[in-house]
């Protein structure tokens, strides 16, 4: 599912779960989050497409190849050759293509190492921190009269945009367990203020 925007009927149901203050615009906010969190995974499947066909040991031959690539980069400047065309164009240019691999490797790969999906929980704490910085609390409540079910206008506000952004309708449990996993993190960062125009990797 590729996110753009809230339909007018999405945002009046996230725009109803708290008093949003004035001087924001929230709704862009969100959505500029929701964009870029989508476009963000979006490339990151392109890339690991490609990727998937590779040998499982392509990111130490791509190094070893990017070392040697210097290594003659080097040779050639150390020569006594005439050094018009130095460095080689075509050195540099098998040079550039292989950071430019690691570089795709590092971002779309190496952060996800050990983590179910580090762009989803990316997209969950920037949630909540927007929650936190329009003045929200991160709490929420449990039904007396159904045992345990969290409730509460967080839970609210999450099943609505992660409604919205993802195309998944989450339980109020897993919407609770989402905010105690971020709950701390997000309360050592209340000072800072929240990265605007990052991606989502």
């Amino acid at each position: 599912m590729t996110f753009t925007a809230f339909s007018e009927s999405q945002w009046q149901g996230i725009r109803s779960t708290h008093d949003w203050p004035d001087g924001t615009d929230w709704r862009g906010e969100i959505e500029q989050v929701g964009r870029q969190f989508s476009e963000a995974r979006g490339e990151r499947e392109a890339w690991l497409k490609t990727f998937r066909e590779k040998p499982a040991n392509e990111k130490d031959r791509v190094e070893h190849a990017l070392l040697k690539t210097r290594e003659q980069q080097k040779a050639w400047a150390d020569s006594n050759l005439d050094d018009t065309d130095l460095p080689d164009p075509g050195l540099k240019l098998r040079q550039q293509r292989a950071e430019q691999w690691l570089y795709n490797y590092d971002t779309w790969v190496t952060p996800f190492a050990g983590q179910r999906d580090f762009m989803q929980n990316r997209l969950e704490w920037t949630l909540m921190s927007i929650w936190v910085e329009a003045g929200g609390e991160l709490s929420y409540s449990r039904k007396k009269d159904d045992p345990g079910t969290p409730y509460g206008p967080l839970i609210d506000f999450l099943t609505l945009t992660l409604k919205a952004i993802l195309g998944r309708t989450y339980r109020p449990s897993n919407i609770a367990k989402m905010i105690d996993r971020h709950r701390p993190e997000i309360a050592n960062a209340r000072g800072i203020r929240r990265r605007r125009g990052g991606r989502f990797a």
